[in-house]
């Protein structure tokens, strides 16, 4: 924020009051700061780099804990009494229970889990028949250490980071791209505005000009020297001119305001462009330039993580249909308060006798081992892995067609290079040579040696070749910028775009 204020501040030209004056440069570094475009682009990496953050987290530490407080039930039930009808009695219960698990994943994708549970209960049963009560209070506690590994499959945990390291990969290879495509947009709508401002500026010189003849062309026919129809003739010209100009402010207007939502400034903001039409011819070697976007464009790489992602989609898929084994190991130590202290027993009474009980009972110690064998499925595992080798191949394909479409937007673009460069030399001569023509006529005009239409033929001419020779101009620098994007390589400068 602070560095957007100082472009602001530092790097501003005020030309009136709240008038913003801004080259390409600073409208790209505002852009690259404000603009709707990258600041989508930088919560979708923050989103990936969460999601990496989160999947490292898998493999670390985690603590659960749940409480019930309190779990209170009181129905009837119906007991069974051998060899007897059975009895409906009443029975209720308050319970506070507590349990926290550590749990540590392993790298082998198994779960070792470190179980602490204890609960506090009042238990009470009604006697319908006896018209009686009775109640009770129970402590139960317990520390157990549990393991579960899966066997004979794959690692699910590490192919998890592992996807998710090449999502934000991807991600941060798709952010740069988009930089540089933000940078080529704001290039677009820069030199538009440009034009615009341009078309305006030549539209009120044209007025001017068409003013003071259609003066000149008065006098003239005032004093005989003119026919009427030549003077009418300036006055339409005249009329023409005026409404041109109406028509450039309104152009100009209209792609200021594109402008601004482009680079994120308010629509209410003041702003003017200006830039150095200046240029020097930049000699591009194709061959560089094709070697320079195969080793920097990243969309190859985006292509082969995707490849990479196809071939875990694949692992994933003949990993379903495969032999597995699970194997779960358990240790605990369990006790239970004494359930003949009286049911005013204190909680400290009712510890007491269940850790005193869970020294002297035999530890719980189990080991399960369960092996899975899929046998018949109709043949839906075979094709989610046909599938999943489909886009396999497709990824492959999109990798060898990505690599020719990169070649053919280098040539292309280096051709539109150097098809501008030779345009904007020779409109550069052509708008020399239009504005002397012009001059001159203007002169003979003066003399009365050619007509008005004659001489709004060589404006004509001057316009139109000012007009060809500003959009070259912005076809030139437009290639330059897309040549920069196509190879993520500087020309101008000789150096890397790439961060």
């Amino acid at each position: 924020m602070y560095r957007l204020l100082g472009i602001l501040f530092m790097c501003t030209i005020l030309q009136a009051q709240d008038v913003t004056v801004l080259n390409l440069d600073q409208a790209i570094d505002i852009a690259l700061e404000s603009s709707y475009e990258m600041k989508s682009l930088r919560l979708n990496l923050t989103r990936s780099e969460q999601n990496l953050i989160a999947a490292k987290g898998r493999f670390k530490t985690n603590v659960e804990a749940s409480m019930q407080v309190p779990n209170w039930q009181e129905n009837v039930s119906e007991i069974p009494v051998p060899g007897e009808l059975p009895v409906f009695n009443t029975t209720g219960s308050l319970r506070y229970q507590g349990m926290l698990d550590i749990i540590q994943p392993t790298p082998t994708d198994g779960r070792l889990t470190l179980r602490s549970m204890a609960y506090h209960r009042d238990v009470s049963t009604y006697r319908a028949s006896l018209e009686q009560e009775t109640t009770r209070k129970d402590m139960y506690g317990s520390i157990s250490l549990r393991y579960h590994q899966p066997l004979f499959t794959i690692n699910r945990l590490k192919l998890g980071l592992q996807t998710a390291n090449l999502s934000y990969e991807r991600t941060e290879q798709r952010y740069r791209r988009s930089q540089l495509d933000v940078v080529y947009l704001v290039t677009q709508t820069f030199f538009e505005t440009y034009r615009a401002k341009r078309q305006k500026e030549i539209a009120e010189q044209n007025l001017k000009q068409q003013q003071e003849l259609f003066d000149l062309a008065t006098k003239k026919y005032q004093a005989g020297l003119i026919p009427e129809v030549e003077a009418l003739q300036m006055e339409v010209d005249l009329a023409e001119a005026k409404n041109e100009l109406l028509s450039a402010e309104g152009r100009m207007a209209r792609s200021q305001d594109a402008f601004k939502q482009q680079i994120g400034l308010a629509l209410s903001d003041h702003i003017d462009v200006t830039t150095d039409i200046s240029y020097e011819r930049i000699e591009v070697d194709l061959n560089r330039a094709l070697e320079l976007a195969l080793q920097n464009r990243t969309e190859i790489r985006e292509a082969k993580i995707d490849l990479e992602l196809a071939q875990i989609d694949v692992k994933e898929a003949d990993a379903q249909s495969e032999i597995r084994g699970d194997l779960n190991l358990f240790y605990d130590l369990t006790g239970v308060s004494d359930p003949t202290l009286p049911g005013s027993a204190s909680v400290n009474s009712l510890w007491t006798s269940m850790t005193d009980d869970m020294q002297r009972r035999p530890n719980n110690r189990g080991v399960v081992f369960t092996l899975s064998v899929p046998i018949w499925d109709w043949g839906v595992n075979a094709a989610q892995v046909q599938a999943a080798q489909a886009s396999l191949q497709n990824s492959e394909l999109d990798l060898e067609e990505q690599k020719k479409t990169i070649r053919r937007q280098v040539r292309d673009v280096v051709a539109s290079l150097r098809e501008t460069e030779n345009r904007l030399q020779v409109l550069d001569k052509n708008q020399q040579v239009a504005q002397r023509a012009f001059q001159i006529s203007v002169e003979r005009f003066n003399n009365g040696d050619i007509t008005s239409q004659e001489l709004a033929l060589d404006r004509n001419r001057y316009t139109q070749a000012q007009t060809s020779f500003l959009d070259a101009y912005i076809a030139y620098r437009l290639a330059l910028a897309d040549l920069k994007r196509k190879t993520m390589w500087d020309f101008e400068n000789d150096r890397s775009v790439v961060k």
